[in-house]
Order: structure tokens, then sequence, then C-alpha cells
């Protein structure tokens, strides 16, 4: 069995796939699986990952049926054997040599902690490249009050990230904007000790053709997801204060403002059929009324 477990969610695009294996199978450190699963409708992905002819060290499975992000990562999860588990999408890729064994090492030499990441450059062919990094003093933060990352995603992408088997957390499959702010949440809910590296060890790849391209500026997807993750937060993280809590309800408050959301109907036309807090009706009647 190996120590590490590389998932790969791909959906065509071999062209950045290619890449994405390659950068890996370029490691210093070998003491790793690589799990592909496959959710594109033809076998362009499977003729190309058969081409590597390496059954020991990739392990490729075609899903029967179209499973869609973020499912398509949870099956790359179940598929995996390692200590230790980092997904990489098929657009990103390793950016040094030894990536690998800097992010194993996070962990290895913090046994107290299920989580790591690292900073990350970015590239968009569109747009100006930067640099997603944290200071210090946010990760500080980061560790006193994970209920920050609701209104600043401070770690990333989720290629960005390592964590141990121990905790058996998926992806919540009814969110996909939120998708990886809410995975991080309850992995720090479970444990704060975070790791974290400024050393640039993964490149993100703003592909066309992304998720998140169609979730930016989209009235449903913002309004659902911010309403949906607040409710698991008011419900599953009890140990924080309201104080903590309240920055996460402005935020959600704020998404409202964005598309002038002002009353729970307007919430459910957007397909949030969950708890709605007093404080917004509250914040919405002031409004009215002043």
């Amino acid at each position: 069995m190996p120590k590490l477990s590389i998932c790969i969610p791909a959906y065509n695009q071999v062209e950045h796939l290619k890449k994405t294996i390659d950068s890996v199978l370029s490691q210093t450190y070998t003491d790793y699986e690589i799990i592909i699963t496959d959710d594109t409708p033809g076998n362009g992905v499977k003729n190309f990952v058969a081409q590597y002819n390496l059954p020991d060290k990739i392990k490729y499975f075609k899903n029967v049926l179209t499973l869609g992000s973020p499912e398509n990562w949870n099956e790359a999860l179940r598929r995996s054997t390692g200590q230790y588990i980092k997904i990489l999408h098929h657009d990103d890729w390793l950016n040094y040599e030894d990536s690998l064994a800097k992010y194993v090492a996070l962990l290895d030499n913090n046994p107290g902690s299920d989580f790591a990441f690292s900073a990350t450059q970015a590239i968009d062919p569109e747009k100006k490249n930067w640099v997603h990094a944290v200071s210090m003093k946010q990760l500080e933060n980061l560790k006193i009050n994970p209920l920050l990352l609701y209104s600043n995603n401070l770690i990333g992408a989720p290629s960005t990230g390592i964590f141990r088997r121990n905790n058996d957390l998926l992806f919540d499959p009814n969110l996909k904007w939120l998708v990886d702010i809410d995975y991080y949440l309850r992995q720090l809910n479970k444990n704060k000790n975070i790791v974290y590296s400024p050393e640039l060890l993964t490149v993100t790849f703003l592909a066309a053709g992304r998720i998140t391209n169609e979730c930016i500026d989209n009235k449903e997807v913002e309004v659902y997801e911010y309403l949906y993750v607040l409710e698991s937060i008011y419900k599953n993280y009890n140990k924080y204060s309201t104080t903590t809590i309240r920055p996460c309800l402005l935020k959600a408050i704020a998404i409202c403002d964005k598309y002038k959301i002002n009353s729970v109907q307007n919430i459910k036309d957007c397909g949030y059929k969950g708890h709605v807090p007093f404080s917004m009706k509250l914040y919405w009647g002031v409004r009215r009324f002043s």
C-alpha cells in the first residue's frame, strides 16, 4: 500500500491532464499511487492514460454513469488507498520535482495535524497571473477561527492541500461554488492544527470550461450555497461563539444584497429551502421601513 494517493478527477482536456500526470511522474518522492476517475462520456481520457502503461502506478477508473463535480472528486477519494491523500485537478500540476516530498513532510513533521496546504501559482491564460498565499498572521487567525474561510478562502483550490485519511471526509455533492470551503471547514472543525508552506508547490491553471466559471456572479448558485453553508455552520459549529459566527451572517446578507434579495421567498426562488436566520429577516424589515 502506498503512503500517498494522488487523486486526479478527470473530464476531457487530455492536453492538460498530460501536464498533470507528467508533473507527478517526475517527482523525487515515489511512494505514491495515482488514482484517475474519468467522468468523460467518450474514451479520449481512457485511451490517453493507457499510453503510459504504468498499471502499478496509475490506477484508472471509468465512471459507469457521469457523476459530475464534485462527486467525481469523491469517487477518486473512495478509490484511494494511501495514508495521505492529495487531490490534483486534471488542469493543475506540481511546480517542482520535490513538491510531493515537501507536501508529505508537512504531515510527517506535524503528527498532530490532519491537513496541510501550500502557496500556489495561479495562471490565468486570459488575465494576469498571481500568487495565492497567506501571511503568518492570517494563518494564526485561521487556526483560531476557521470560520474566516466562509468570507475569504485563504486556503485556495483543492489542489493546494494534502490530508490524512483518518477523517474520511467527502465533498458535499450539493455544492459546487463553496464546495472546497465547506470541506475545509469540516476538516478544521475536527482539527484546527493546520500546517502551511509558503513555497509555491502547486500551479493552478484557470482553464476554460471550469465549473468555477459557471458560478461566478450566478445568483442562484451564490445565494443557495451561501445560505446552505451558513445553515451548516449554525447546526454543526456550536463550539463557536455568536460573535465569531456573526461575520458569516453578514457575508450571507452581503450576498443577498448583491442580488437585491430581501425576502425568504426571494431566497426560495434561488432553490434554497432551508432555515433562514431571523437576523436576516429582521435586517430586511429594517431596510424596508428605513
